[in-house]
């Protein structure tokens, strides 16, 4: 008897993942989504599923220095019937992100897609998950609101297209350490409908913005510098009176930080997608291994989005009276969950 031949993966190309990104109402159900996952992620239903392999290669030839870099991460949720394989690579002298996500089935392990997404998927998540933080935690998403935004590349970009699912607001602020890539952003953001000014001074976004999204791989503080009611780089006092919240994506690896330490110790809220991982390599790895912030001061945002502990460990929902001065920060360093949930929503949009 002829041994059972499963089918092959269905191999999903770069154009037809975009066709189905770019469909109408896919952003906001993906934001919806995402937030759903981070609420299973936290009542344990992905806690096992984060699994992160890191291999570096380093190859010389021709006089020239290469590098390349794969991480490979694997994840699940419960309620769902694939769990995904990510393999993300990256190195010189080519600047973009290549690799692919991989769904299996959890009944039967059986391989049934393979996404050639070139890092896309990755960085649509990582956006949802933005505009998500920004809908639970910014104090004012109404038309007038100014977002700031620090860094000029992809991820920056896609913040601002996700953040258009959750507030009406066209108003930007950019702030970049090349001159070429800041005009870049201005030139390509308002031709999709953002009014969009650059600023020289990063803590200029403290004073005119109410929602702040850091999206650099910097491993030097960058903002809040001198937080608060010290003299910042330009010489200002920093404490600056009103609600404000920042979420950050850069630091995802062990070394990287966009916020001062003073200005992360002194948030009334600390919020992260996973409470372990942002102490190792997140945004709060640093204030937390110095002490300056306790681990249990941060909560995550599935335990915040199901309202199951709104203020871990500093009991903020009954101090009223510093409410028109709330500083909340959400660290997003990036979860397994939110590569299945992705890449599920393409996978069901494609069949038949």
């Amino acid at each position: 008897m002829a041994a059972h031949q499963q089918s092959p993966p269905r191999v999903v190309t770069l154009s037809e993942i975009e066709e189905v990104v770019s469909s109408d109402g896919f952003a906001a159900r993906l934001v919806d989504a995402i937030l759903d996952g981070f609420v299973s992620f936290s009542r344990d239903d992905g806690r096992p599923s984060h699994v992160a392999v890191r291999i570096v290669i380093v190859v010389r030839g021709g006089g020239d220095y290469y590098s390349a870099q794969t991480c490979v991460k694997s994840g699940y949720l419960s309620s769902s019937s694939h769990y995904v394989v990510k393999v993300a690579s990256g190195g010189r002298p080519f600047p973009s992100n290549s690799g692919n996500v991989q769904l299996y089935s959890q009944s039967t392990g059986a391989l049934v897609a393979i996404f050639l997404d070139d890092g896309l998927l990755t960085e649509l998540r990582t956006a949802a998950a933005g505009a998500a933080a920004a809908r639970l935690l910014s104090p004012d998403l109404s038309i007038d609101l100014c977002v700031g935004m620090v860094g000029t590349g992809t991820q920056a970009r896609h913040q601002l297209r996700y953040l258009r699912c959750v507030t009406g607001c066209r108003n930007a602020m950019v702030w970049g350490r090349t001159k070429i890539n800041v005009e870049g952003f201005v030139d390509d953001m308002s031709t999709e409908g953002w009014d969009v000014r650059s600023v020289e001074d990063v803590d200029d976004l403290l004073d005119a913005c109410g929602l702040i999204v850091t999206t650099t791989s910097s491993r030097m503080p960058l903002l809040g510098r001198g937080w608060p009611g010290r003299a910042g780089a330009s010489g200002r006092d920093r404490d600056i009176g009103r609600p404000l919240h920042v979420t950050c994506v850069g630091s995802d690896s062990i070394g990287k930080k966009e916020l001062d330490d003073a200005f992360v110790s002194s948030a009334d809220m600390l919020v992260a997608d996973s409470r372990l991982q942002t102490a190792e390599r997140g945004e709060f790895q640093d204030v937390v291994r110095s002490g300056l912030v306790g681990i249990d001061d941060v909560v995550e945002i599935g335990e915040l989005a199901n309202r199951k502990a709104l203020h871990r460990g500093r009991g903020i929902a009954d101090d009223r009276k510093n409410e028109d001065r709330r500083l909340t920060i959400f660290d997003s360093s990036g979860v397994a969950v939110q590569d299945c949930v992705i890449a599920s929503m393409v996978y069901e949009a494609l069949r038949p």
